[in-house]
Formats: structure tokens, sequence, C-alpha cells
């Protein structure tokens, strides 16, 4: 009888990483963006029926559903105030450093969503960061 052999197929240290922060950037920026092209302008001015749009809001509902209460359990009050602060505060050395202008009329719009869809991004790399910190797997406690 043949033996299987199974490959194991490792993606590279960041790709994960990556994966979950253009997931946060693709939820925050989809739902709101200054373009005209989002959720809330499809919702508001797209001529797509009732059915689709029931759909298209149910999956917005899952997705920030899962990625909200991740982010809280990763971070805490605490994280999330840290994490903010970090975010506005680079925003801040951007404006400054000339390289982000607040000239455009949605230029705080812009910069207010990155911020979110940093935060919400690091929220949900936070346990595998963690892990490569210290090589600890984290678990929760089911019967709290």
């Amino acid at each position: 009888m043949a033996r299987t052999r199974y490959i194991r197929t490792r993606l590279l240290p960041g790709a994960k990483l990556l994966a979950r922060w253009l997931f946060a950037a693709f939820l925050v920026f989809g739902t709101y963006n200054p373009t005209g092209r989002s959720y809330y302008h499809w919702m508001h001015d797209g001529d797509a029926t009732a059915i689709w749009k029931l759909i298209g809001s149910g999956f917005l509902v899952v997705a920030y559903g899962v990625a909200i209460p991740v982010t809280w359990r990763a971070l805490g009050f605490g994280g999330l105030a840290l994490t903010t602060s970090l975010a506005t505060s680079l925003a801040w050395l951007l404006i400054e450093a000339g390289w982000v202008s607040l000239a455009a009329a949605d230029a705080t719009t812009w910069i207010s969503l990155a911020v979110l869809a940093f935060v919400l991004g690091v929220g949900l790399c936070w346990m595998q960061i963690a892990r490569g910190f210290d090589g600890q797997l984290r678990t929760r406690d089911l019967n709290r």
C-alpha cells in the first residue's frame, strides 16, 4: 500500500498579517468613503433591488460582527486607546512632515477612516503579533 505524503505549506510570515489588515481596510473603506463608491452610497443612491441590498447588509453585519468582538477581545479598552493614539500620532507626524495634506475637503475623513482601519487591523492581528513576541499560544476559557 502506497503511503501518502503530506506537504505542509506555509505562508510568508507577514502574509497573514497583511491579509487581515487588508480585510480591515476593505471593510472600513468599503462601508464608507468620500469617493461615492461605498456601501453607504450604494444603499442611498444605488438602483439595486431590495433583496441585494439586504444580502449586502447581511454580509456587512457578519463581517463587523466578527471583526469588532475579535478586536475588543484582543486589545481591550486600554489597547484600543493606545492603538488609536499611536495611529493618530502617526497621522499627525505624516501631516507635519508634509507627506499628507489637509488642503482637500475630504482629508480629515480619509485620515479618520485610515485610523479606524489601522486599529481594526491591529486588533485582528494582535494574537499573531503577541505570539511572535513571546512564543505562547493564547486560548480563551470557554467556561466563564
